[in-house]
């Protein structure tokens, strides 16, 4: 169907260009992190965060041996969840691991307030400016932009998701 003389919809445009920066499987995997707590509920979120996803393996921080146990014995149904959810096979395994499990705080939340923009290098920006210079759509630039950052984020070392 044509909508306003375009013969694709803004999503399907993105999904192609996506695709051929050889980004479209890295957002998917990303997009993961934010949908957690839809995923497995929310007694489990509360004892677990979502770290990062690299080549199919979604990396969680446990605040206990007990919940890390216990989630251990769920894995596979966790990765089915999100399987299905995905439509793909995204998640090949999850990685457990003990330590400090954060108050969940948006990526749009850190950008607001300053945190992320203090722990990107002015390379990072330039690379997020690059990609974004052809959107005009200011509501989906915001979200790749969102996209492109958690992405520099989860390859810094020593940094976690925020």
């Amino acid at each position: 169907m044509r909508r306003d003389g375009f013969s694709s919809s803004v999503p399907e445009v993105l999904k192609r260009v996506l695709a051929r920066r050889g980004m479209e499987r890295r957002i998917k995997e990303l997009w993961i992190l934010p949908q957690w707590r839809e995923i497995v509920g929310e007694k489990i979120s509360k004892h677990t965060q979502p770290i990062t996803v690299k080549k199919g393996n979604l990396f969680v921080r446990v605040d206990s041996s007990g919940w890390l146990t216990q989630l251990t014995y769920l894995k596979e149904k966790i990765i089915s969840q999100i399987n299905q959810r995905e439509g793909s096979n995204l998640i090949e395994d999850i990685y457990f691991h003990l330590g400090e499990v954060k108050e969940n705080c948006s990526v749009r939340e850190n950008i607001q307030s300053g945190k992320i923009r203090n722990k990107l290098n002015k390379k990072d920006w330039v690379k997020i400016r690059e990609n974004l210079v052809n959107l005009k759509d200011s509501s989906l630039r915001k979200t790749v932009k969102r996209i492109l950052i958690r992405e520099i984020m989860s390859k810094k070392p020593g940094q976690t998701r925020s």
